[in-house]
């Protein structure tokens, strides 16, 4: 096997850290006004270099402009704003209760910087997926190493080249690679971690980080189900499933990964996704400038794998698949084989298996047989999906709708057992990587001398009944 060439030394990886650690002792990181001044040039970036970002993406992703500006620019700019807003509220220490045995003193949990947070960020949302942890990690005044998807090479290049440009560059530094780099880097001391990606990398990003002690934030993935029930709005269920399929080639860690449609609104949902496919992208998606393409060949043959031996009928798909030209058309399967390996892997593709059920009981059994997922998608009356939430456990849940919950920022997001652990987005993600430090201020008087040696019985009793109330110990 051969070992992929280096992009970045063991010993320039070693400095950057070390350079890391030295500006945030310096505490130049923690005022408000240098938070503020980082975030409004990574707004900056955005902004002035927007037509660079999209070219990069369609390089990497074939990724159309309005997906590239909805999920990759606008999101990573509402981010930075909603941060700069409330960055004076957030850094406030928080006063809270004291109980009345501690009085006289008052208490605040202050939120402070962690220190020096790495950031491993994936191939699927390449710039996103680096700016919002970024801001969430300056907006909680860290020093960060940005370590790219080396997948997405135009977008690696571009963020290593405009960063230095637009944030502290001994604050912030990238670097570029792909295993090496990233193995070179996890073995070194961070005060927080922070992956974006699959369960099986997650596991050892969760591994390095246990050498140190050091706490991770795993944003990973895995099946996110869709149940359509009696009721749902079905013209509207079709084009809100087929638009979290699609978009970005289905190649998002929410995306609707399968469906379970009760019995009674199957046949029409099917219909429908039939026609809302042919109006969106014809007889041939792979001639629609709406429609991304897969990363690599490498993914394209895992898809194109599942596809093949999923053991059931393609009911609908948008084209041909194209190796060379990584397309992989969007696809509708109804009831692929029990076992089989689409239906027990993550597909992350335009690939949509279809199962028919009998009732709500068995699709919560259904869910409930798997990992938690990420995301959970419900079409139906909200009482139903209600009844759905209460008995299920995921990392999101969206009713009506699919990824869009993603966009709200008041929103936490983050997964539960194996899609992961750790939450961000707008303040959630500045305590993520914040520590939330416990401050008591205590007055000196009075002094009760009874929590003072030598103990006595009477002084026991007299705490007895101050701390607990009336009882006798036994």
């Amino acid at each position: 096997m051969t070992t992929p060439a280096r992009t970045v030394s063991d010993e320039a990886i070693n400095a950057a850290h070390a350079q890391l650690k030295e500006t945030f002792a310096s505490g130049r990181t923690t005022p408000a006004e240098w938070r503020k001044a980082q975030l409004r040039g990574l707004r900056r970036m955005c902004m002035e270099r927007k037509a660079e970002v999209v070219e990069a993406l369609k390089a990497d992703l074939g990724r159309p402009v309005m997906e590239s500006f909805t999920s990759e620019l606008a999101g990573s700019i509402g981010e930075i704003d909603f941060a700069i807003e409330h960055l004076d509220t957030w850094m406030r220490p928080e006063k809270v209760a004291t109980s009345m045995l501690l009085q006289p003193a008052r208490s605040v949990v202050r939120r402070e910087p962690k220190g020096v947070v790495l950031i491993m960020s994936p191939w699927n949302f390449p710039f996103n997926l680096c700016v919002i942890p970024l801001t969430a990690a300056i907006a909680a005044g860290n020093c960060v190493l940005l370590k790219p998807s080396d997948l997405a090479t135009n977008v690696e290049a571009l963020l290593a080249r405009l960063l230095p440009e637009f944030v502290d560059p001994e604050a912030v530094i990238v670097v570029t690679g792909g295993v090496p780099e990233a193995t070179a880097l996890l073995s070194l001391r961070w005060d927080h971690i922070f992956y974006t990606g699959n369960g099986t990398i997650g596991k050892q990003v969760a591994k390095a980080a246990a050498e140190h002690l050091t706490p991770c934030t795993l944003e990973l993935g895995g099946k996110s189900p869709t149940l359509v029930l009696p009721g749902a709005n079905i013209p509207v269920a079709a084009r809100r499933i087929l638009a979290g399929k699609t978009f970005a080639c289905g190649q998002i860690c929410v995306a609707p990964d399968y469906a379970l449609v009760h019995k009674d609104v199957e046949p029409r949902l099917v219909e429908e996704m039939r026609a809302v496919l042919t109006e969106w992208y014809g007889e041939d998606a792979a001639t629609s400038d709406s429609f991304g393409r897969i990363v690599n060949e490498r993914h394209f043959d895992r898809i194109n794998k599942l596809l093949e031996s999923a053991g059931s009928e393609v009911i609908a798909q948008a084209g041909k698949p194209d190796r060379a030209a990584k397309f992989m058309p969007p696809t509708l399967l109804r009831a692929p084989a029990e076992g089989s390996a689409i239906m027990e892997e993550e597909i992350f593709g335009p690939v949509l298996p279809i199962q028919t059920m009998d009732s709500l009981e068995s699709m919560i059994r259904c869910v409930n047989s798997r990992e938690k997922p990420l995301a959970l998608y419900i079409f139906g009356s909200e009482a139903m999906a209600d009844e759905v939430i209460a008995q299920t456990s995921s990392g999101t849940v969206c009713v009506n709708d699919t990824i869009i919950h993603l966009t709200n920022v008041n929103l936490p997001f983050g997964g539960v057992g194996a899609s992961g652990y750790g939450r961000y987005h707008g303040k959630y993600g500045f305590d993520e990587l914040s520590h939330e430090r416990a401050v008591m201020y205590k007055k000196t008087w009075p002094d009760l001398a009874a929590r003072y040696p030598p103990y006595t019985e009477g002084n026991l009793k007299l705490l007895e009944r101050v701390m607990v109330g009336p009882c006798t110990v036994q």
